[in-house]
């Protein structure tokens, strides 16, 4: 048995502007225009496009998919 425990750290907490998953009320750092998308726990992923947080669903079975449109909103 270990000398020490090892505990679970969880993230740092969200300095700033949040963003809240409508569906599961997870809390993440607001997405940037252009930045990388959030993918929810839930399934959902965000984006912000510059106007406005769209959406798009993606099962989560296949955790290496992207949204359909990634690529075309953020171009490597």
């Amino acid at each position: 048995m270990a000398d020490t425990a090892v505990t679970y750290t969880g993230s740092p907490a969200i300095a700033g502007r949040r963003f809240t998953c409508t569906r599961c009320k997870r809390q993440y750092p607001y997405p940037q225009t252009g930045a990388r998308p959030i993918r929810c726990e839930c399934g959902w992923w965000y984006y912000n496009d510059g106007v406005k947080i769209r959406e798009s669903y993606q099962q989560r079975i296949e955790p290496y998919r992207n949204p359909g449109d990634y690529h075309r909103l953020f171009r490597m």
